[in-house]
């Protein structure tokens, strides 16, 4: 190329690049374009669309939009009423009368009585079924292994206190049982024999407690038997001998309940005491 030819050649400059939008202005509605002008009049002043900036985020509040047509909604109000969370909880599942969460009696754990009790505080709490159910099957299991371990508490408890007291009386253990069984049944106290003590054992297993029955039944065989009895003219029906004789094996016997304050009979024992006195001294 001459000079001449370079002389007259127009100057190259370099094109200024091409202006992109950036995530704030898509996030405000894109690039700006005005696409508000390009619909009827009296569509453009609506309030739903002036948060809309281009045509990209209308296509994207229409396809929105067709998601939720057809879906059951639920209003959620800034400051529910009684009657609002009841609307809203029915909504979501809540019966519409604690009859209908179909809780049944179980014949062990839940009786008929604790059934319709807990489906009424379940629809109190606007439980859903799955929820009520949920709850009580905890419960179930959780009384259904504290029923388990009261059993092998007891069942431990009765063989612990009939290894003791064998022990302790040898071949009579089947005569006190039996007699200590007795005074249980004639004062009716079966009820306070089923209490519980602090460790889940049944009153009436621990060997104390059997123990103090069978003292109260040799008491009452010794004390009142028929052949302290005699024909004797004193009140209680004794002789002054009789009565003489009884005070000297009563004091001489060191277990007798008479001695014992922590005996349940050491009452009886002391009344049963101060009779005979008189009767030996008139």
């Amino acid at each position: 190329m001459s000079e001449a030819e370079q002389a007259i050649q127009p100057e190259v400059t370099e094109a200024a690049p091409a202006t992109l939008a950036t995530p704030a202005e898509v996030a405000q509605g894109g690039s700006g374009n005005d696409f508000l002008n390009s619909i009827p009049e009296d569509l453009r002043q609506h309030p739903s669309l002036s948060p809309i900036k281009d045509v990209e985020n209308l296509a994207r509040s229409y396809v929105n939009a067709q998601r939720l047509i057809g879906a059951d909604k639920i209003p959620m109000p800034v400051n529910p009423t009684e009657e609002d969370l009841d609307r809203i909880y029915s909504k979501l599942g809540r019966p519409e009368s604690p009859d209908k969460y179909g809780i049944s009696p179980d014949g062990n754990i839940i009786t008929e009585e604790r059934a319709t009790e807990y489906a009424d505080i379940a629809h109190k709490l606007r439980l859903t079924p799955d929820q009520a159910n949920g709850v009580l099957d905890y419960y179930r299991s959780v009384a259904e292994n504290d029923l388990n371990n009261f059993s092998e508490t007891n069942a431990k408890a009765i063989e612990e206190a009939s290894a003791a007291l064998q022990q302790e009386w040898g071949d009579k253990f089947d005569s006190k049982i039996e007699s200590a069984q007795k005074v249980v049944d004639q004062f009716d106290a079966g009820g306070i024999m089923e209490m519980q003590l602090a460790d889940g054992t049944k009153l009436g297993n621990h060997p104390d407690v059997i123990r103090a029955f069978a003292k109260i039944a040799d008491f009452r065989q010794n004390v009142t038997s028929e052949d302290t009895v005699s024909e004797g003219t004193s009140s209680l029906g004794m002789s002054v001998q009789q009565a003489s004789n009884e005070i000297q094996a009563i004091m001489g016997d060191r277990t007798h309940a008479y001695w014992d304050k922590k005996n349940p009979t050491h009452g009886q024992a002391v009344e049963r005491m101060q009779q005979l006195m008189e009767m030996q001294h008139g």
